[in-house]
């Protein structure tokens, strides 16, 4: 990820590869529901899935991760 990602901390594309509306939709929504189904806590995914929610309302959704907002 780190080697993949990194280089977009320098210099990020113009247009977002995995916005908020996909991370909250997919990785967040899909590990609480994973956590439910065998039991386990997931506080993080929780705080996250807030973040991300907060992010659509200040109209951050076509976002990307980004190093300068």
């Amino acid at each position: 990820m780190v080697q993949y990602r990194g280089p977009f901390v320098l210099e990020m594309p113009e247009e977002a590869w995995f916005n908020v509306n996909m991370m909250q939709k997919e990785p967040a929504t899909r590990a609480s529901k994973l956590g439910r189904q065998v039991d386990v806590p997931l506080p993080t995914t929780g705080i996250v899935n807030e973040f991300m929610t907060a992010a659509r309302g200040m109209g951050l959704q076509e976002q990307d991760f980004r190093h300068d907002i």
